[in-house]
């Protein structure tokens, strides 16, 4: 019996979320949630997070946490994620950790559930977030279209799938 309890907890694990679940990668994704969803609720931020597992788990994205964040686009000028290329965010973070807030804690605690497998994935596979109505139409290109949007606070989420 017991081999069986075995199988099925490695099977129910998936190797590359339990690779992504460090210390690092956790600092690394609560930086981008606390940027771009801190106001958010939990599930706002938990999808942003999810956002980042999704692209390392996605053909043509980077396959590390580190790659997927230093993804920039307009000729190498601004990252995908744009709280990375805002200073005062950058501040605010530093500050926010040092002093251990709650902001600080949410936001560790929505990469700790992405990155580490603990809660589901709201968005259901999402690589791509904006915060306005519709605008989720600007991910499309030649190969994929919008198939789904979810809203989850103030965030859509785009579905991808082939044209």
């Amino acid at each position: 019996m017991s081999s069986l309890a075995l199988y099925v907890l490695v099977f129910l694990v998936s190797p590359v979320t339990c690779s992504l679940c460090t210390t690092t990668n956790i600092d690394l994704v609560a930086r981008i949630v606390f940027g771009e969803a801190r106001s958010e609720t939990n599930a706002g931020q938990l999808a942003v997070a999810y956002t980042v597992v999704n692209r390392v788990n996605t053909p043509g994205f980077p396959k590390t946490v580190p790659d997927v964040l230093n993804q920039k686009y307009n000729n190498g000028r601004q990252h995908q994620y744009i709280t990375l290329d805002n200073k005062i965010h950058e501040l605010l973070w530093q500050e926010d950790k040092g002093y251990n807030t709650v902001a600080y804690q949410r936001a560790v605690n929505a990469a700790t559930y992405a990155l580490c497998g603990t809660k589901p994935d709201p968005t259901t596979g999402a690589t791509f977030f904006c915060i306005q109505y519709k605008c989720t139409k600007k991910f499309e290109n030649m190969y994929f279209v919008v198939k789904k949007e979810i809203r989850i606070g103030y965030h859509y989420f785009p579905i991808m799938g082939p044209r």
